[in-house]
């Protein structure tokens, strides 16, 4: 509803956003008087005709007007731009920056940021001098917000990320969750034994109907620190993920998410991502065998480049139970596609033949068996 009446008022809608820092409020820009566009949205009810932006479109479940609801709290605020204007000055500015010259000022890409009214460039690893360059390029800098990201500096030497054997409780993570101890991480307390105002935050947000909803199962916390809280939603078939953040004096609901069961994995330094290592197809080796033949594949996204110098490793250690390797990556600076990555066809070889021995991803805990790609095949059937 209130999508579509911006679009009825083009030259001086300025866009819709929600307010987190108080507490989930939606907020409608315009350029003019806000108080008449505030009296027609709070007045206006559903229609079939609303833009949804999904299909099949969703029933209305609720027909009354939106200044008689009290699951939606509204604001109309009176801004600079419209949106019409912002994409202009965004054209304009974009105009003064041929692509050819972003790669050596280190542009990743552009937007524009609603809340600040201010179009956006981001810069990942921009060179010396490259941003007074591009105030000196662009027609109005007050209209331009950068954002600068230095990614870190991968570790030198040789690999060193497999934790130490006779660690029992070594930190670990599942994606999109902090580092916690391994017994923290498989036997999570629920949030009914834990008092806090971020557990407070989250079942609010779980009690409330409509809107998108959080994944299912028995939540737990994950971790609750000074400023940010991660809970988990545990069920058969996956892990779903809630964060709240600290704002001030309040907690938010941050953002969810939801996939597929936890395997925890050891924490990599930064500067490292993780790659996925498997044995290369049909090649699973032989007690007599010295050489071991591995695929190693970039697990983020990367553009479905090649990794070459980027892959890090192996780090292979041998005990008299097991051979544990693990392999990282240096992860694509800035933005990238995700197309699928190519495998890196690895060689190690040992200091004595396999003989019984299992040979595992150490960069899993416990450490996980490698298998081949046609056991991979076998387990999604």
């Amino acid at each position: 509803m209130m999508a579509t009446y911006g679009m009825e008022h083009p030259d001086t809608y300025a866009g819709l956003w929600i307010d987190r820092d108080r507490g989930g409020v939606l907020v409608m820009g315009f350029t003019d008087d806000p108080e008449p566009h505030r009296a027609a949205v709070l007045a206006r009810a559903p229609s079939p005709d609303d833009a949804v932006g999904m299909r099949p479109r969703p029933p209305i479940t609720d027909p009354r007007p939106l200044g008689e609801r009290d699951d939606v709290v509204i604001d109309v605020v009176r801004v600079r731009f419209s949106e019409l204007e912002v994409e202009a000055l965004r054209e304009e500015l974009m105009g003064s920056i041929p692509w050819e010259d972003w790669s050596d000022l280190g542009l990743d890409g552009s937007g524009y940021d609603i809340k600040r009214q201010r179009v956006t460039l981001d810069l990942v690893n921009p060179p010396e001098g490259a941003l007074d360059e591009i105030e000196e390029r662009v027609p109005d800098p007050s209209v331009l917000c950068v954002n600068v990201t230095r990614t870190p500096q991968p570790p030198s030497g040789p690999l060193d990320v497999i934790p130490d054997l006779d660690v029992e409780d070594p930190l670990v993570s599942c994606r999109g969750t902090p580092a916690v101890r391994y017994s923290q991480m498989i036997d999570p307390p629920s949030i009914d034994d834990i008092d806090h105002p971020a557990v407070d935050v989250l079942r609010a947000e779980l009690d409330t109907a409509g809107g998108e909803p959080l994944p299912r199962g028995r939540w737990v916390v994950i971790s609750i620190d000074e400023d940010f809280a991660t809970f988990a939603a545990l069920s058969d078939g996956g892990f779903g993920l809630a964060s709240i953040e600290r704002r001030g004096d309040r907690w938010i609901f941050s953002a969810h998410s939801a996939g597929p069961p936890c395997e925890p994995v050891i924490p990599l330094p930064p500067g490292l991502a993780r790659v996925e290592v498997t044995f290369a197809r049909s090649t699973r080796p032989e007690p007599d065998d010295t050489v071991i033949h591995l695929l190693a594949t970039e697990w983020g996204c990367a553009s479905g480049r090649e990794m070459g110098d980027a892959l890090r490793g192996p780090q292979v250690i041998e005990t008299d139970d097991a051979v544990l390797v693990a392999f990282a990556v240096v992860p694509v600076a800035g933005g990238a596609t995700c197309p699928g990555n190519p495998s890196t066809a690895v060689t190690i070889e040992l200091s004595a033949p396999l003989g019984e021995r299992v040979v595992y991803d150490g960069l899993h805990f416990p450490p996980k068996p490698l298998v081949t790609g046609v056991d991979e095949a076998s387990m999604a059937e």
